[in-house]
Parts: C-alpha cells; structure tokens; sequence
C-alpha cells in the first residue's frame, strides 16, 4: 500500500504538462514541487527529497545525463525515477531503459496510467 502522503518531484520545462501531472497529484494528496531545469531539480533533490522523481528526458536539452549523474548517488528518490519522452523517440525510451528507469512514458501523458505507475512504485517504499 502506498504512502497516504508521499513526495513528488515533476521535472517538466513545458508548464502545461507539468500542470495538469501536479493538479493530479495535488489532488490524491501527494506533496508536489515542481522544477523547470536540471539546476532546479538538483536542488530539490537535496532540500525536498522526493520519493519519486518524475522527469523530462529533455529537460533542459537532455534530462537523461541527470538520471545518469543521480542513479547511484545518494539523492536518488527512494521509489524510483519515471523518464517522460517525446513520443516516437525510441532512442530516449532505450537509453532510459538501460540506465535503470522505474519506468518510460511517451508523451501526451495520460494521468490515469501515470499515477498508477507511481503508486505501484511507492508501494515499495
């Protein structure tokens, strides 16, 4: 069973998207902040400590080396990091899938699927 209150981070530079994913959540009673650049997220890695990161594998031209850079570190959210893509880039969908994605959306998200794929991953928690 997942946490009543879990924290989340959405890692998302186009604001429609990133809205529609924190109303979501917001609504289910998560804590949600939200980053538009890898320095942003970087930060909120640090002070919020998500438990799960949801993040655009273009954010800031390539969210991807993020993941890379926190997969082993010590701020890595606890339940997991779900990658976003652009849909049809298979080439992002793969390189998320070897560096050990929680899981790899395409984009246009749909929130239903989104939000049980995090909650299946905050069951482990």
């Amino acid at each position: 069973m997942p946490p009543a209150r879990a924290r989340i981070l959405i890692a998302e530079d186009e604001a429609a998207v990133a809205q529609q994913i924190i109303n979501r959540f917001t609504l289910l009673g998560h804590d949600v902040h939200w980053a538009r650049a890898v320095r942003e997220v970087r930060g909120e890695l640090s002070s919020f400590q998500p438990d799960v990161l949801i993040l655009d594998a273009t954010l800031d031209t390539d969210g991807l080396e993020l993941f890379q850079a926190i997969r082993f570190a010590a701020e890595h959210p606890r339940a997991g990091v779900v990658i976003l893509t652009a849909a049809g880039d298979v080439g992002a969908r793969e390189r998320a899938q070897q560096l050990g994605a929680a899981s790899v959306m395409m984009k246009p998200v749909r929130n239903d699927d989104l939000v049980e794929i995090v909650e299946d991953l905050l069951t482990y928690i």
